[in-house]
């Protein structure tokens, strides 16, 4: 369905719009992300002349932080009609009322635009769900797994890893792989970039109706105590809270790190390819994390139905290529940015999209800024040996729920 079809569906059409039409949109990313997204409202634009776009984008650091100030600016009557929601802002978000369910509108749009749904991964569409209720449509995606740099690994000779490695086998490869100035591991630090860890345990910091914190789970618990020995005991990881685990993976630092697709682009610039990709090693399984961002509409936009119209122009498969050539996340359709020219970064692309079959959607509950915030507060502390893993994160937890 072209955009024009969307927007003759919806009851409006470009031709007869008022010139002062504006679609306002709440978006987040890069520089390079932000000129791509002008160009392609641009296009879109085009096909329907006296509509204007204003396309707000902004760099996040914390969701918790980028909902709590679109909610201020809602309330204050500025609302935008049209967001680009990160997967950890959803419930929060829903929450507060700010998100339209979209159920209604996927069932009513025409047929090609329910093929488009259609051909989205389900993970990704159930992460967007609450209660049964659909509120987001992804348009891109993230996961993680552990990056090795051959090179390293031949010079001391280590195996890679095989398929079904075990933390224990981890561990034993980090040893072998640190000295002579190269640390074994560069631990990726963030509340997203740890989950592979609880995943891989069988933990998740929530529990399962995402009403409470869980970080006390001695299934946590131990994936955590496994963190920080990486750092303190048996020093294969530097202090992970100050260091670009990234760039210096790139310099033949680390043998290995952890990461998603966000590192290929710089990579591939660098010229850098000494890299392959594995899964996460297991505990109990490979599980890794997902998380993502997805188009919404405001409970308060003033062109939900121009927004609706958007969305479907923003998820053909044109649109979503041009993003993923200079954005960090997956796209959400196969095939497309797998083949760069890139040998490395294509093979990793091919990994990255098969973990999506074993994960599990980054834990972010109602509560998400709260949980986030606290957590990463002791968990800093207990992996730089300043406190012990249990009885932190039995304090964060009570903290989380006295704050609730």
């Amino acid at each position: 369905m072209s955009a024009g079809a969307a927007l003759s569906a919806c009851g409006w059409s470009g031709q007869n719009a008022d010139r002062s039409s504006t679609l306002k949109v709440q978006n987040w990313g890069s520089a390079d992300e932000a000129k791509v997204y002008d160009a392609t409202f641009a296009a879109f634009r085009r096909q329907h002349p006296g509509l204007k776009v204003s396309n707000n984008v902004v760099p996040v650091t914390l969701w918790g932080d980028y909902v709590s100030k679109l909610a201020v600016q809602m309330a204050s009557g500025h609302s935008p009609d049209l967001l680009n929601l990160g997967m950890e802002g959803t419930r929060l978000s829903v929450e507060r009322s700010m998100l339209a369910p979209l159920g209604s509108r996927v069932k009513d749009s025409p047929a090609a635009f329910r093929e488009h749904i259609s051909e989205l991964p389900k993970a990704l569409l159930d992460a967007y769900t609450v209660d049964g209720t659909l509120y987001a449509v992804p348009n891109g995606w993230q996961t993680m797994m552990v990056y090795c740099n051959p090179r390293i690994f031949r010079a001391r000779g280590v195996e890679l890893p095989a398929a079904d490695w075990t933390w224990e086998d981890f561990l034993s490869t980090a040893r072998r792989l640190t000295g002579g100035g190269v640390m074994g591991f560069g631990l990726p630090w963030g509340f997203f970039q740890l989950h592979p860890w609880w995943l891989t345990n069988g933990g998740y910091p929530v529990t399962d109706d995402y009403r409470k914190p869980n970080l006390s789970d001695p299934r946590v618990v131990e994936a955590v105590a496994f963190v920080r020995d990486l750092v303190q005991k048996y020093k294969v990881s530097p202090d992970p809270t100050s260091v670009d685990v990234y760039s210096q993976f790139a310099a033949g630092k680390f043998a290995m790190i952890g990461a998603g697709r966000w590192p290929l682009p710089g990579w591939s610039a660098a010229s850098f390819t000494d890299y392959t990709a594995h899964p996460w090693p297991k505990r109990v399984s490979h599980t890794t994390v997902v998380g993502g961002s997805g188009w919404a509409l405001s409970t308060r936009a003033v062109k939900p139905d121009i927004a609706w119209a958007a969305i479907d122009y923003l998820l053909l498969p044109s649109s979503v290529a041009r993003l993923t050539e200079v954005g960090q996340a997956l796209p959400v359709y196969p095939g497309i940015g797998d083949d760069t020219g890139d040998k490395a970064a294509d093979r990793a692309f091919d990994v990255l999209f098969r973990q999506l079959d074993d994960s599990r959607p980054v834990a972010a509950p109602a509560f998400y800024d709260t949980l986030e915030s606290v957590a990463m507060r002791y968990l800093q502390q207990i992996v730089s040996g300043r406190l012990d893993p249990a009885k932190g994160l039995r304090a964060a937890d009570a903290e989380i729920k006295e704050a609730l």
